[in-house]
């Protein structure tokens, strides 16, 4: 299928089936977690009509269920919710769910589910207790590690992959070998590192560390070889080697490029680049919000964006073009990520961020790094 110029291809779409979140993680950046509305079966069918008629899928379409706690919604409506959107876009493009959890509700009865509509699940676990508990924790201040880690149980003793994203804080760097030997033995599909940033109203000190990109290149150093070791894949050291050894134009990046991503809240709300933003007050933005699925003629187009979205727009591809004339990681990196330009810089239209140095130059690094001690260089 081919996209309009400039828009596109939608090759994952985020849907928000509720706010709310049964615990209360430290930085968590969520606005709306103590809300329990959930995504109406009407939104669902909307969002199927809309994607089916953009013109603009591609080829392969994730359908990813994931804002506060997926699973406080009711498991009726992932059934009813996931065979309408099979109806709508089976016949349009190969379609995969996924969801992100943080495992303390998984039961035999949702993994039921998982197998009938062939989920990709991910479970958000920080390491050990100690790790763990140390943010991730119940509203009465209690900590979850023992509940997450029964949900693991139930998904290994069903044989169903999974894969974990670790928030790292400096509690991680400083246990690091707590850490790798958990993850060794949960032995995941894959790993996701998500150093702890500054988003919403959640301020991080982490990357306020004068020494914290060195710190944190030494710890994804070592991650590199224990990932050799294990057979244990890290997802940004993989991403980050295929973009250094590929010959083509560079690295497309859903959060800078319009409608790669779109986001959907519980109340058909329509957004755009990094998902984060969707659920954030920007009134010179409209919120960030283009449009919502259940008014009469929603569409993708640009003619049906909001004005404030359409500024959005502009903005973050002027911060995209800087990038692209300043950096010279931009090729490996497409143009950062609209979210942390916006809470560290306070403007779309800039560049370099902690995030991007975490995320792309130091896990860069570490990639050029191990491949050239491969070829002897």
């Amino acid at each position: 299928m081919t996209a309009a110029p400039g828009l596109g291809p939608v090759r994952r779409v985020i849907l928000q089936p509720t706010g709310f979140c049964n615990i209360d993680c430290a930085y968590c950046y969520l606005p709306d977690r103590d809300v329990r509305t959930v995504m109406s079966l009407e939104v669902v069918e909307a969002v199927g009509r809309v994607l089916a008629a953009c013109g603009m899928l591609d080829d392969r379409l994730e359908i990813r269920w994931h804002a506060g706690e997926p699973l406080t919604a009711p498991l009726s409506f992932y059934r009813e919710a996931c065979t309408a959107l099979r109806v709508a876009l089976g016949g349009s493009t190969e379609l995969r769910f996924s969801l992100q959890t943080n495992g303390t509700l998984v039961t035999d009865r949702w993994c039921d589910l998982f197998e009938e509509f062939g989920f990709d699940v991910g479970v958000s676990v920080d390491g050990p207790a100690v790790l763990h508990d140390a943010n991730r924790r119940t509203r009465t201040g209690k900590g979850t590690h023992a509940r997450t880690m029964k949900g693991i149980d139930v998904l290994r003793a069903r044989g169903i992959p999974f894969w974990i994203i670790s928030v790292i804080s400096e509690l991680t760097l400083a246990q690091r070998d707590e850490y790798l030997s958990f993850v060794e033995e949960v032995r995941p599909a894959s790993v996701g590192l998500n150093p702890e940033e500054t988003e919403g109203e959640h301020r991080s000190g982490l990357f306020g560390q004068h020494d914290f990109r060195a710190a944190y290149t030494d710890f994804l150093d070592e991650m590199y070889r224990w990932q050799e070791r294990t057979g244990i894949p890290v997802r940004r050291f993989a991403a980050a080697r295929d973009a250094i050894l590929s010959t083509g134009p560079g690295v497309r990046n859903d959060q800078v490029e319009p409608l790669c991503l779109l986001s959907v809240d519980t109340g058909g709300r329509m957004s755009s680049f990094s998902p984060e933003l969707l659920g954030w007050k920007a009134p010179d933005y409209d919120d960030f919000v283009l449009g919502n699925v259940l008014d009469p003629g929603a569409t993708l187009s640009e003619s049906g964006w909001s004005p404030g979205f359409r500024q959005l727009a502009d903005d973050i591809e002027r911060g995209r073009s800087m990038c692209r004339d300043s950096c010279s990681y931009f090729r490996l990196c497409g143009g950062g990520a609209a979210v942390n330009k916006w809470t560290e810089n306070g403007t779309f239209a800039s560049t370099v961020t902690a995030s991007c140095q975490a995320n792309t130059m130091a896990v860069t690094d570490v990639v050029l790094a191990a491949l050239e001690a491969e070829a002897g260089v």
